[in-house]
């Protein structure tokens, strides 16, 4: 006995028969609504919350872009460096890197040239010292150099930052003009460092700040090489107590406390010195240089912000 045949559905297809929608699944539209439904209705409460991390996470890292492009911008260039093997070393820099390494006590055959900028004459080194613990880089720019380490954890994570000021021409008697050179080196996605070398020039009246017996006597210190950063930081006996930069007889600039009220030498230490000690001197009652007096000590914190401190120091 046969059994009777299905009857056809109203398109025509028999009821096993499936239909073309079906054997396509459904349509992009369909299928982003239907597991976006899925999902909300199985997504425990912490995965939500992992979710809202990664899209701040991703909105920090847009931001992070543009403001480097608006640095870029901004500073006028920036060069990346090559990789470090790709830096061909001229027989000075050859040099140069073995004085470093013999001077600066940098581990053993970790000195390397990371990044160099034909504009600028910039050259960035990088090494490590205390068997590994410190990174350190080091910048050159003709006779002017600077350096800085991190501990080598720290620079895996957040890099290294390396800026060299290097004087320009006075304009005129109110005017200066300095360069600055800023290398940024951090580690690729591939380990390798590589350097930002960015640099740009300033104009900067520095005269224009001081009205009356200060602006005479800036003008003086200016003459004198006291040309960056020249400020007032307080008063002494009623006479200013200066702060500035100058090069001296070494490559790196120069900090310096100029009490007038003194009528003494100025205290300097290299900048980097002088950020981490400070900068000191005494000031005796009778100008003896012994005996009653007051002790001036320039400090900084740890943004570099310098301030006075004045102490008076009294017989018995």
């Amino acid at each position: 006995m046969t059994s009777p045949a299905p009857a056809p559905a109203p398109d025509g297809r028999a009821e096993s028969e499936p239909a073309l929608e079906e054997l396509l699944g459904p349509g992009p539209e369909e299928a982003d609504a239907a597991a976006k439904d899925s999902a909300d209705a199985r997504e425990p409460e912490a995965a939500r919350g992992t979710r809202a991390v990664l899209r701040r996470h991703w909105r920090f890292v847009t931001v992070s872009a543009v403001l480097l492009l608006a640095l870029g911008i901004g500073i006028g260039w920036a060069v990346f460096a090559p990789p470090s093997d790709a830096i061909a070393l001229t027989a000075e820099q050859q040099e140069r890197r073995a004085l470093l390494e013999d001077e600066s006590d940098f581990d053993p055959g970790t000195l390397r040239a990371v990044g160099q900028d034909d504009d600028s004459g910039a050259i960035v080194w990088l090494g490590t010292k205390g068997e590994g613990d410190l990174t350190c880089a080091v910048v050159d720019v003709d006779d002017a150099t600077q350096s800085q380490c991190q501990r080598t954890s720290d620079f895996q994570n957040v890099g290294i930052n390396v800026a060299v000021m290097r004087p320009g021409e006075t304009v005129d008697e109110v005017t200066a003009v300095f360069t600055t050179i800023n290398a940024y080196i951090v580690v690729a996605t591939d380990g390798d460092p590589i350097a930002s070398i960015q640099q740009w020039d300033s104009s900067s009246s520095i005269l224009a700040q001081f009205v009356g017996d200060e602006r005479t006597r800036a003008e003086e210190l200016v003459a004198q090489g006291f040309e960056m950063n020249l400020s007032v930081v307080g008063y002494f006996r009623d006479e200013p107590v200066w702060m500035a930069n100058r090069y001296g007889e070494t490559v790196e600039p120069e900090a310096c406390l100029i009490v007038d009220a003194a009528q003494l030498d100025a205290v300097c230490l290299p900048s980097t010195t002088a950020i981490e000690v400070g900068l000191s001197t005494f000031v005796s009652d009778d100008g003896s240089g012994s005996g009653p007096g007051s002790s001036l000590t320039l400090a900084f914190t740890a943004s570099q912000t310098p301030y006075l401190t004045i102490t008076e120091a009294r017989a018995g």
